[in-house]
């Protein structure tokens, strides 16, 4: 049985008091579940938070015990990209313009005098995977979409230079693949309308909430993240084509910043990530006995 949680982006204390809520006791230095029960974690464990290295030990003690499973976030895939050099074309994968540099200060900052710890936490992020499943469920940082995850089951055995080369040429097929598995789908806004994100950058694109049901595909409001005043009562067009979770098993996901009380939109396809680094909760979702689905078992 398992215990699904969030992203945590450095919010170690939130992390304790959520799995001690859980049942979890720290026994030898690691949370365990006096049940057997095992935490799993969708991914994005730094960047913004007060406690971005006692995060990391935790989450990683849990893994390496057995305790808990945990899949890449596009935070630790920026963060492997933003420290390797491009030996190909100069400079690293990941741009270390003012941007980027802004959204991974704090783990600059925090392992300002543990740079061979940091290390080997960039060393294990290069080994998880970027997706989850068993007989019961699938995990995944942003989007599950059936034909990317088969291409990772094929062909993905964690990042390398040569991986690294090759998903960060646009034109690749894993590029498309890497971006929407870590970081979701995105839709070109209609009418040349854009919008300012979160972090004040101004998008022409919107993320696609994949995971709406078909009874929630009406309007665009429905459909898209921070969707434009202008058009979010308009219809969606019949020929559209938004991808949309079919999958039997029900799949979570974290990534997409959501507000207020966490609910289920879709039982097939469920978001636990509810905003701690901007206030708002850390969330995980327990599963029943034999891992059923059950309704309402946010704990938070």
């Amino acid at each position: 049985m398992y215990d699904i949680l969030g992203d945590i982006h450095g919010h170690a204390d939130a992390l304790e008091i959520l799995l001690q809520k859980l049942g979890y006791e720290r026994t030898a230095g690691v949370y365990r579940h006096p049940e057997g029960r095992k935490a799993a974690f969708v991914g994005d464990f730094i960047d913004r938070g007060p406690k971005i290295r006692e995060t990391l030990h935790l989450v990683k003690d849990m893994c390496d015990a057995g305790q808990a499973i945990a899949i890449m976030g596009n935070h630790e895939y920026n963060a492997i990209c933003f420290h390797t050099p491009h030996t190909e074309n100069g400079g690293f994968f990941r741009d270390h313009s003012l941007k980027e540099i802004e959204q991974h200060i704090e783990t600059l900052r925090q392992f300002k005098h543990y740079e061979k710890e940091w290390l080997y936490f960039l060393d294990w992020f290069k080994s998880l995977p970027l997706y989850y499943e068993n007989e019961d469920f699938r995990m995944v940082h942003a989007c599950w979409d059936e034909k990317h995850i088969e291409w990772l089951k094929k062909n993905y055995k964690g990042i390398s230079t040569s991986f690294l080369s090759e998903a960060a040429r646009r034109d690749s097929e894993l590029y498309k693949i890497v971006e929407e598995t870590l970081k979701g789908k995105e839709s070109k806004l209609p009418n040349g309308l854009n919008f300012t994100d979160k972090d004040g950058a101004i998008r022409s694109e919107c993320r696609v909430k994949w995971w709406a049901g078909e009874n929630n595909r009406e309007n665009y409001e429905q459909l898209l993240m921070e969707c434009p005043e202008e058009i979010r009562n308009l219809p969606i067009l019949p020929n559209s084509n938004y991808h949309s979770y079919q999958g039997s098993k029900p799949v979570f996901f974290g990534h997409y910043w959501l507000k207020s009380i966490p609910l289920i939109e879709n039982e097939k396809a469920i978001c636990l990530d509810y905003s701690v680094a901007k206030g708002g909760k850390l969330v995980a979702y327990r599963m029943g006995a034999n891992n059923e689905i059950l309704i309402s078992r946010f704990v938070y």
